[in-house]
């Protein structure tokens, strides 16, 4: 992880944004989009952004269109190659519980669907191809598609961002509540390493009850 994130942050910024439009397009294709890192990488570049090296609102703004031209080739994929896409040699190698999923999302949801499944790993890259093989058209989607590209995009670049500013105010805030804490220590170290004061007096008896040892003694009687 800690490669990953030095890799990225090496490179020129123009770069970086080509790698997150790529990354977020490759996410789209079955099989291979679940090996895609796209959460780490707008972590990453969200945490870059708050650092002054690239622009967060360029980041979502790359993202977000990436992530809808996505959606619609799937969609066009899936329109394409019709039901042969799930039963083809790519299409049965994602489990079958994950094409159920889509599928109920399709039926329950419509349009709607694809806003759902874009917050969802697996799901939003099956479910633009399933929306395509129902032949639903592309213009029912399309507003559900960029809205949830958008809002997603800034989701987790805008997490990383957050992210990278609460780091550095701890970091800030570190020095000083370091040294107020060393600082109570020494003072209760000091307080209770003192030695404990001894009274070697010696101690005298109760002064309520008379002293035996000082009394004459008895004088005998006749």
């Amino acid at each position: 992880m800690n490669a990953f994130i030095e890799a990225i942050g090496h490179l020129p910024p123009a770069l970086i944004y080509a790698v997150v439009a790529a990354a977020v397009l490759v996410e789209m294709i079955i099989l291979v989009g679940a090996f895609v890192p796209t959460l780490t990488l707008l972590l990453t570049v969200g945490a870059l952004a708050r650092t002054g090296q690239i622009d967060l609102l360029l980041v979502i703004a790359v993202a977000g269109v990436g992530a809808a031209v996505g959606d619609l080739l799937a969609h066009r994929t899936g329109l394409l190659l019709s039901h042969r896409l799930r039963t083809g040699r790519l299409g049965r190698r994602i489990p079958a519980a994950a094409w159920n999923r889509a599928e109920a999302l399709m039926t329950h949801h419509g349009g709607r669907a694809v806003f759902l499944a874009r917050f969802l790993p697996v799901l939003r890259t099956l479910t633009p191809y399933f929306a395509g093989t129902t032949h639903l058209p592309y213009h029912r989607i399309a507003p559900y598609s960029l809205t949830a590209a958008f809002l997603w995009a800034s989701a987790e670049a805008g997490a990383g961002y957050a992210a990278a500013t609460s780091l550095q105010h701890i970091l800030t805030m570190s020095g000083p509540v370091i040294a107020l804490v060393a600082l109570g220590a020494a003072l209760l170290w000091r307080r209770y390493s003192r030695p404990t004061p001894r009274n070697d007096s010696p101690v005298r008896g109760d002064s309520s009850r008379p002293d035996c040892d000082r009394l004459p003694a008895p004088t005998a009687t006749r």
